[in-house]
């Protein structure tokens, strides 16, 4: 697969919540951090995720806050690409 960040990734597997915002409404699940870069990351879930929907990653010492931008079937999952 061709990469198109211009920065590195961080590889990762921390166990994270995340706080998703769609028009069906807002709530709070945990995920899986795969991987981290300055403009972005990717999240691993049980369940999809519709593109745009607002997401708030919340980890031990901060909150990052982006948007759904890709959502892909996944071996244990779905991972959700976030910008």
């Amino acid at each position: 697969m061709n990469d198109r960040r211009s920065e590195p990734r961080f590889m990762c597997a921390d166990l994270v919540k995340v706080r998703i915002e769609d028009a069906a409404g807002a709530r709070e699940v945990m995920a899986n951090l795969e991987d981290i870069s300055p403009s972005g990351a990717c999240i691993q879930l049980e369940a999809a995720e519709l593109e745009g929907a607002d997401v708030e990653v919340i980890c031990a010492t901060c909150r990052l806050r982006g948007r759904v931008r890709y959502c892909r079937a996944a071996p244990l999952g779905y991972d959700i690409g976030i910008a």
